[in-house]
């Protein structure tokens, strides 16, 4: 028994290669088998012997051998290559053939019992449900009358209704009206309590509306018209019972009101059950207390006061809008309304606008003139805001007015005052940006802040302020020319030169009186002045030093003298020409005094005082010569005794 897989000989006729001659004589035929893909095994095989089969073997052909079979494979392969008919390769293929004949009787079978059991199925298997939800038009009129009943088994208004419109067309020939007129009896039977139900819960129209459901063709049909005229009847009468009690009631008739709630609670109709009557003496209740309501505030109108006016409309507004009293309330109210308006109206024209705000507030919102109220608070509040005249109180007053629609009484004087309040936004806006431009302080937007203010029309409330405003920075802008001006002059007073002090002054001398800068150009021009002088004095005092130097005095003296009083250099020039005049002075006097001392010391005192004399006051040696003289007259008198006496000044 080998454990190779045999190959029909046809089948490796198709891969038979014939080797070379040599080879053929030397070993014979060999044979290459190559098998597909089919032929392949799992990686663990076990063979008939037991042997397992790794996954790299069973990977190959069967035909091609493993390294373990390769020697018993190829003796093997010799002898099926010598002798091709072997039994064995006989007996596989009855095998085949006896199961492939085995399996096709097999799958007869298997269809042939599908079949039967199928057909089993069919025949022992119930019909579906009807689905009434989805019945279809072509469904018999048994399914239509099961679903009519499942449907009326609700005992359901719409379900019965349709159950009965399905029914009542049948004739007596139909081979189900026999059914249909006991369905058709028992679902008005249902009907009619339903109506009996509505009609207890005081609903006769509701109950009529039901019973008129049921068909003609009904047996309950005459009972169902007997019940209908009956609840006619009854509900004309309870119409007009209700009737007589609204016309109570408007004519505030609480006496009549009061029977008629009485001959209602002996009545035994079903519609007068407790609730219904509750319901008539509550409402009687409350016309009454409404009526009390509005006397009250008929009383407080009367006393002709703002507040107890307010009030009176404040507590008819808590009247039930349900009852009869309030249309009568409210015209009332309407007329004590208007008369709060017209004192709004007064407010308003007297510019008081918080007493506008405060009369109308009290309007309730379920009065007619509560929106024309509101307008006058709106216009009132808004011309409040226009008073403070800035940009964002403006806006805010034009964004109030506009809320006040065209249809409005007050919509004309709304319009008016809007008009007015852009004219005034125009001028505030134009003002405030004047002001922002001359904030900065520049000659260019101080010009052109005047030029925004000069907008400002005449009449217009920023006018005057406009006006105030521009004279204010037009003095601001003279003071920044004045500026530049005295910049310009102590620009070129800094170089020194006579020329340029003296255009220095000029430029400065034309700060005119009044301006801010005058002091300062004032001083400035002082100073540049001295300097002026001060250059032009310097060379003669120089020059007149220079003749003291010299010794020079009568010249330098005179030269000096050239400078005049006021000058810048005239004190220091005088100064130094009142220590020359002294020191010519004392040239001339002091040989004098010499002369008079020698006098003196020779005894000859009164030559000697008499030639000292000669030295009048104001000289540089006078008061030297006075010195001298008191001494001599003294000395003198000491030597003859006599008192001393003080000699008379000369002249």
């Amino acid at each position: 028994m080998t454990d190779r897989v045999s190959v029909p000989k046809r089948l490796l006729q198709r891969f038979h290669v014939q080797s070379s001659l040599p080879s053929r004589k030397r070993r014979g035929r060999r044979l290459f088998s190559r098998w597909g893909k089919d032929t392949e095994v799992s990686s663990l095989k076990e063979s008939p012997k037991g042997e397992l089969k790794t996954e790299e073997d069973s990977r190959l052909p069967a035909s091609v051998p493993t390294p373990k079979r390769r020697r018993r494979r190829n003796s093997t392969q010799r002898l099926t290559d010598t002798n091709p008919q072997k039994p064995n390769t006989l007996s596989r293929e009855k095998r085949r053939r006896f199961w492939r004949w085995s399996l096709l009787w097999l799958s007869v079978l298997s269809i042939l019992g599908v079949s039967v059991a199928s057909g089993v199925l069919l025949l022992t298997k119930l019909p579906p449900p009807i689905d009434c939800k989805q019945i279809s038009p072509l469904a018999s009129d048994s399914d239509r009358l099961y679903c009519a009943q499942r449907g009326a088994a609700s005992r359901k208004l719409e379900p019965l209704v349709a159950a009965i419109k399905l029914v009542a067309s049948w004739t007596p020939d139909h081979p189900l009206y026999p059914e249909a007129q006991r369905r058709l009896k028992e679902w008005s039977e249902v009907i009619l309590e339903l109506a009996q139900q509505k009609l207890k819960q005081g609903d006769q129209m509701g109950a009529m509306t039901i019973a008129q459901k049921i068909p003609v063709s009904s047996p309950l049909y005459p009972e169902a018209q007997a019940a209908i005229a009956t609840w006619q009847e009854e509900r004309q009468k309870v119409q007009e019972t209700i009737g007589k009690f609204k016309e109570a009631l408007l004519g505030q008739n609480w006496q009549r009101a009061t029977e008629l709630i009485a001959q209602v609670s002996d009545s035994e109709q079903p519609y007068w059950n407790a609730s219904r009557i509750q319901t008539l003496m509550q409402q009687l209740a409350a016309e009454k207390l409404a009526w009390q309501q509005l006397s009250e505030a008929r009383d407080l109108a009367k006393m002709s006061r703002l507040a107890k006016l307010e009030e009176a409309i404040a507590l008819v507004s808590k009247i039930n809008p349900k009852t009869y009293i309030k249309a009568q309330a409210q015209r009332e109210q309407t007329r004590w309304s208007r008369t709060l308006v017209q004192l709004a109206a007064i407010n308003f024209k007297n510019q008081d606008f918080p007493g506008v705000i405060k009369v109308l507030a009290g309007i309730p919102a379920n009065t007619p003139l509560y929106q024309e109220a509101t307008d006058w608070i709106l216009l009132a509040r808004a011309s409040q805001a226009a008073k403070t005249n800035t940009i964002v109180a403006l806006m805010d007053a034009l964004a109030g007015v506009r809320q006040i629609q065209p249809d409005s009484p007050l919509h004309q004087l709304a319009s008016l005052r809007a008009a007015l309040w852009e004219s005034q936004l125009q001028g505030v806006t134009q003002l405030q940006i004047a002001r922002i431009a001359a904030s900065m302080e520049q000659r260019l937007t101080l010009t052109y802040a005047i030029d925004q203010a000069q907008k400002v029309a005449p009449g217009h409330p920023q006018r005057l302020l406009a006006q105030t405003f521009i004279a204010q920075w037009r003095k601001e802008i003279q003071q920044i020319d004045d500026q530049n001006k005295l910049m310009t002059a102590q620009q070129l007073a800094e170089r020194g030169t006579i020329e340029e002090l003296k255009a220095a002054v000029e430029i400065a001398s034309l700060i005119q009186l009044g301006q801010p800068l005058r002091l300062d150009a004032q001083n400035a021009i002082a100073q540049w002045n001295q300097q002026i002088e001060t250059s032009a004095d310097q060379p003669i005092l120089d020059l007149a030093r220079t003749f003291a130097e010299r010794q020079d005095l009568i010249a330098a003296i005179s030269t000096a003298g050239q400078i005049r009083p006021g000058r810048a250099l005239y004190t220091e020039a005088q100064k130094v020409i009142v220590g020359w005049v002294a020191q010519v002075q004392t040239a001339q006097d002091r040989p004098i005094l010499e002369a008079a001392t020698a006098l003196a010391t020779q005894g000859r005192f009164d030559a000697a005082i008499t030639t000292a004399a000669q030295i009048p006051p104001q000289r540089a040696l006078y008061k030297e010569a006075q010195t001298a003289i008191a001494s001599w007259s003294a000395q003198k008198a000491a030597s003859s005794g006599e008192v001393p006496s003080s000699a008379p000044a000369p002249n």
